[in-house]
């Protein structure tokens, strides 16, 4: 007999576990305890991300976590050591944090951690493993370059920000090129070996002695010196402004709208977030109705904000055919114009509420998520009931809050337009379009 869907009860509110900290030596540990998730993640957090890298030795930052794979003993020798516990390396750094951790079996995470600490604090640094690993991410980033859409992103940077933010997180190809094993050398022991940082462990905590974990990993570093930050200054250039980065005889267009928005602690995130999920980040979203559903232009557009410690950047983003390119973009900027002058509908603000809160206890059902969520509380400065104020700022968003974010956080007129595409075939139309100046650079000369 066929069965019958059992009804929807109630939907819960969701809390997000209170997280207990230990001090330990000059780093601090910061644990969530979840009974019977026998797989450990535990994260190192250190503030040296790639927004205060001195503009010698851009891309320092990703090519250590690089490096840092190889292990104490060198030539790829890390990976191989921790799975004999079944444990798997990450690392990760972005523009506010260098990142590295692993995920445990519960009953192996003392062995696996004294592994950990010593990639992280004693690696090998071997000159022939960092000139390997350099060469590796310079063809890497040729090869993810020659995606349109990432040439885009990548080529967004100069656009809006002087000084480090022009350049790519990984230092761009000719900066990364002149960064020695020495460089190197002197990054680590000035800003990883020597500083504590943040433990974050999350997982089945019966059994596992925090302050043990802490000194294992710590050792004798020092606390986190404190992070002085400003807010970069835009390059000169009229406002809007359009960039066409050539690719000759490409049949398509990747194409980026953007520009800068405030800092992580100065927006009100459900309503920023939220004004962005209703302008692009949903499949129901006013881009994606207009460029796929009705004009048929692309398969999917969307909108998001990056916001860091110091500023931030708010940007549009799609691919289309080299065709409809200017008609993209004139038509997703009347997108964010109606947007402004109307406001949201009440199903959209349905939509933007139920999909930053009934899914919580999915979207935090892992210690892999949980950890994830704790690293963005470590590099932001956030409290730790930061998951909860967002929840709740979700709860109480109202079609006015949402309609002022409009007005506060999406600023048209200060847009710059990145289109990777064929210039000979795009420069007219958008130069027809009247949005302003219209710029033509070739790949190789964004980071020379």
């Amino acid at each position: 007999m066929p069965q019958t869907r059992p009804p929807l009860g109630a939907v819960a509110s969701y809390s997000f576990p209170k997280p207990q900290r230990v001090t330990v030596g000059g780093g601090t540990v910061v644990a969530i305890d979840v009974p019977g998730q026998r797989l450990v993640s535990l994260r190192l957090v250190h503030p040296h991300g790639g927004a205060v890298e001195p503009l010698d030795a851009m891309g320092v930052n990703v090519l250590t976590s690089e490096v840092l794979e190889d292990g104490p003993d060198g030539n790829s020798s890390l990976a191989p050591a921790l799975e004999r516990h079944g444990a798997e390396w990450m690392s990760r750094v972005n523009w506010d944090g260098f990142i590295t951790g692993l995920d445990a079996p519960a009953n192996r995470v003392n062995e696996a951690v004294r592994l950990f600490a010593d990639a992280v604090r004693r690696p090998a640094l071997n000159p022939d493993d960092v000139v390997r690993r350099r060469e590796q991410l310079l063809e890497r980033f040729w090869l993810e370059a020659a995606t349109a859409g990432t040439l885009a992103m990548r080529s967004l940077g100069g656009q809006l920000f002087t000084g480090r933010y022009a350049t790519p997180l990984g230092g761009g190809p000719v900066r990364l090129a002149d960064i020695t094993p020495e460089t190197v050398a002197s990054f680590h022991a000035e800003s990883i070996a020597s500083v504590a940082g943040t433990l974050v462990v999350v997982g089945d905590l019966d059994g596992i002695d925090l302050e043990e974990l802490g000194k294992t990993v710590f050792g004798d570093a020092a606390s986190v010196p404190e992070r002085e930050s400003s807010v970069p200054a835009p390059p000169p250039g009229e406002l809007p402004r359009i960039l066409i980065v050539d690719r000759p005889g490409s049949v398509q267009s990747a194409l980026v709208i953007a520009h800068r928005a405030p800092s992580r602690s100065q927006v009100d995130l459900p309503r920023a977030e939220g004004i962005s999920e209703v302008l692009g980040g949903m499949f129901t979203s006013r881009l994606n109705m207009e460029l796929r559903e009705r004009l048929g232009y692309t398969y999917g557009a969307g909108s998001r904000f990056d916001l860091r410690r110091d500023s931030g950047v708010f940007f549009m983003s799609t691919q289309v055919e080299a065709d409809t390119t200017a008609h993209s973009v004139t038509s997703s900027l009347e997108q964010v114009a109606e947007l402004r002058e109307s406001g949201v509908t009440e199903e959209e603000l349905t939509a933007v509420r139920e999909s930053n809160t009934v899914g919580l206890p999915v979207s935090y059902s892992t210690a892999r998520s949980l950890a994830g969520a704790l690293v963005d509380m470590v590099v932001h400065d956030l409290p730790d009931d930061h998951v909860d104020r967002n929840r709740a700022g979700y709860e109480r968003l109202t079609k006015e809050s949402l309609d002022s974010a409009a007005t506060e956080y999406l600023h048209p007129e200060e847009a710059v337009v990145v289109v990777v595409g064929d210039a000979d075939r795009l420069r007219q139309p958008l130069t027809d379009t009247g949005i302003g100046p219209v710029e033509v650079r070739d790949p190789e000369s964004l980071w020379s």
